[in-house]
């Protein structure tokens, strides 16, 4: 979540809108200038921008995922990567790994609103789960996860990655 809003409304706003951090959104208040998507929010109608926040949440997508021969339903906002190999993918969450069926493609596609972009033929990853990222020497960057995992971009799908970002930062 990006919040732009006057430096004496942020600690209110945010401690306001804590529980919503994870939300691929950009917060912007009445009267400042962003130039993207935004919603625009005054500070003394915060009870607004929660309602907006809730629907957000409330239409999350959810993934249905297999670990010990269990099956259990992840939120998309809980995902950090997906990592698919030849017929399998893995869904990566901050604490566990679970089995999925889907193809990369279909999730690419499926995800692709929820903030998750492709990096290689075999990663999709979640941006809001981005901690950091570098460069490398063969132009490529590293991507550091909050899961403490580091992905590589590849030259292919870099251009789109930087594209993605920008719209976001």
């Amino acid at each position: 979540m990006k919040i732009i809003c006057q430096e004496k409304h942020r600690k209110y706003v945010e401690n306001v809108i804590k529980d919503y951090q994870y939300l691929d959104v950009v917060l912007v208040e009445r009267g400042l200038s962003f130039h993207g998507v935004a919603y625009i929010f005054e500070v003394h109608q915060l009870d607004k921008v929660i309602e907006y926040l809730e629907e957000i949440v409330s239409s999350s997508c959810i993934i249905y995922a297999k670990k010990n021969d269990r099956y259990y339903k992840v939120d998309a906002h809980l995902v950090v990567y997906i990592e698919g190999f030849s017929k399998e993918a893995y869904i990566h969450t901050i604490d566990a790994q679970f089995e999925i069926k889907e193809k990369l493609y279909e999730l690419e596609e499926k995800l692709r609103k929820y903030g998750f972009i492709r990096i290689s033929k075999s990663i999709i990853i979640n941006c809001r789960m981005i901690d950091s990222f570098e460069p490398l020497l063969n132009m490529k960057y590293r991507v550091y996860l909050k899961n403490n995992v580091s992905v590589e971009i590849s030259r292919t799908y870099l251009k789109k990655f930087r594209e993605f970002l920008e719209k976001r930062f």
